[in-house]
């Protein structure tokens, strides 16, 4: 229950019960029968108990109706009892006690008591209504009483409308706002700078007492160490804009009062400062040791993410660096074996033996591109930059993939540009990584009497590296999981042999560390076509 709603209930109420009162003493000391009267008193009276009554739920729809329409049935039940003149002034109580509740409630009040009046003329007239059951004494009575408490309700409820329509001090309503909904300190300053409002959130933040809110002012809650700049600054550029201002300061993080409270570590607020027409403005606060506790929640988590990516990528770095000294060894004993350096062998052991020298040197060249990879994302893959010609370069991968593509039955090409000297300063070993990572993925994914091209060129100041093929091809969803580690084109099941997914991975990486551009296009069908662009000097 609410009983500070719709007051103008309860006073109206009174009011109607008062005159009605007035009117019975008044008749009881001119000699009228007091039990005669009773009646009609007590049934005048039931629109105002009701009133009363329901008074703490005013709020709430039917109750405004059925008080409303309570009204209504007694200005009938008077109108029929009485005379319709001059009893049916009561129907203008209906409208009277709708602007207690809503202004947009006395036109319907009204045209309710309008279409009930006009009924209730009606049947008097056209003689369907019974005959008044009231005496002349208990009619005089009646009139008397019904005009003089109508005047009197009208007045009280006009008083109370137009008393919800005087404008409330602005500091006022802000002040009830803000200590009820605002959870920071909420204050308002005068042009002068003197603090005119502060919530009690506010005085308790900044430790204002009462007897000196009147003295305050912005300078003197704000005059600690490290406050007094950042607030001077934020006030002069108040002064000067009509947008809000923001400033942060330190506050004693303790209880205001308490001397035996823990000491806590400061708190960071952000106050914002709202200009007003009048050269006088709002302060609100909001506490930024959330925001910074945040910040830093954030961070270690990235730090601690960062920590733990690095671990394992040099945990796949020690692993990888540890595999190749068996492979090592069993590749060279298998290169022994196929050689007969110790005699013939059977001819099952020799197709053995260059099983395991094939599947040795394919597992060494994925611990390899392993190695290459986590030290890549470690930050630990150092470029050793010379110069050199590239077409160098180019032509020993061409060497060194072309008995992988003649097993395949692929036609190797190179177009190397002759007119201009390919002279780059790079890191060799990097660019060769890069060009025979490509060529190897142009032949696995060449079907028999495709075609591979491998091209160089000097073009707008920087080293173009291409490695073209007819191969299978890719469409553009299958292109955008090129280049990310580990993954791989769906139809790299079709090939023979596996691979870890880093080939491409790697070519993008060593690529921009160079300080290059990585593109490629590809069509199913058709073939795919990979560019490698890079500076021909070192980046600064």
């Amino acid at each position: 229950m609410n009983f500070n709603t719709n007051r103008g209930l309860a006073l109206n109420s009174i009011i109607w019960i008062s005159a009605l009162l007035a009117a019975f003493v008044a008749a009881y000391f001119k000699g009228a029968d007091a039990k005669t009267l009773l009646p009609f008193a007590g049934v005048a009276m039931l629109p105002a108990l009701l009133g009363l009554i329901l008074w703490p739920f005013s709020r709430h729809e039917w109750v405004q109706v059925f008080v409303i329409f309570s009204w209504i049935a007694l200005a009938i039940v008077a109108s029929f009892a009485i005379a319709f003149i001059p009893m049916a002034i009561l129907f203008l109580c209906a409208p009277a006690a709708a602007a207690l509740f809503e202004r947009a409630k006395v036109v319907e009040a009204m045209f309710f008591a309008a279409i009930f009046a006009g009924a209730v003329f009606y049947f008097r007239q056209a003689g369907f209504a019974p005959e008044p059951i009231a005496s002349i004494e208990q009619a005089n009575w009646g009139i008397l009483a019904g005009i003089m408490a109508t005047i009197a309700f009208m007045v009280g409820a006009m008083y109370v409308s137009a008393g919800d329509n005087v404008p409330q001090d602005p500091a006022s309503e802000a002040k009830i706002g803000f200590a009820d909904a605002y959870p920071g300190a909420a204050m308002k300053f005068t042009p002068d700078g003197y603090l005119e409002m502060a919530t009690q959130n506010a005085r308790r933040i900044l430790a204002i007492k009462d007897a000196d809110i009147e003295n305050a002012s912005l300078t003197s809650l704000f005059s600690g160490d490290g406050n007094k700049l950042p607030m001077l600054g934020a006030l002069d550029t108040l002064h000067d804009s009509t947008d809000p201002v923001s400033f942060a300061v330190s506050l004693p993080n303790s209880v205001q009062g308490d001397r035996d409270a823990p000491k806590l570590a400061p708190r960071k607020m952000e106050f914002t400062l709202v200009p007003l027409e009048d050269g006088s403005f709002y302060a609100y606060s909001v506490d930024g040791s959330l925001k910074e506790d945040a910040i830093q929640a954030l961070e270690d988590a990235k730090s601690s993410a960062k920590k733990e990516s690095d671990e394992k990528t040099l945990f796949f770095a020690g692993v990888s660096h540890e595999l190749r000294t068996p492979l090592n060894a069993i590749i060279g004993f298998s290169d022994m074996m196929r050689s007969r350096l110790f005699g013939p062998l059977p001819g099952k052991y020799a197709e053995y033996a260059d099983l395991i020298h094939d599947s040795g040197q394919h597992m060494l060249d994925l611990v390899g591109d392993v190695l290459d990879m986590s030290k890549v994302e470690a930050q630990q893959y150092q470029l050793n930059y010379d110069s050199f010609d590239a077409a160098d370069v180019v032509r020993s991968s061409i060497k060194m993939v072309r008995p992988s593509a003649d097993a395949a039955e692929l036609t190797l090409d190179v177009d190397i540009e002759v007119d201009k000297d390919l002279v780059v300063e790079a890191d060799r070993r990097a660019v060769r990584q890069i060009l025979l990572n490509l060529l190897s993925n142009a032949i696995k994914f060449t079907p028999k009497g495709g075609r591979i091209t491998s091209s160089a060129y000097i073009k707008d100041g920087r080293l173009e590296l291409g490695v073209s093929d007819t191969g299978t091809g890719m469409n553009a969803r299958d292109l955008e999981a090129i280049g990310k580690p580990y993954q791989q084109a769906p139809n790299a099941g079709m090939i023979k042999g596996r691979s870890s997914g880093l080939g491409l991975a790697l070519v993008k990486n060593l690529t921009q560390l160079h300080g290059g551009d990585f593109s490629i296009t590809s069509h199913p069908g058709v073939g795919t076509n990979v560019l490698v662009s890079l500076p021909l000097q070192k980046p600064l």
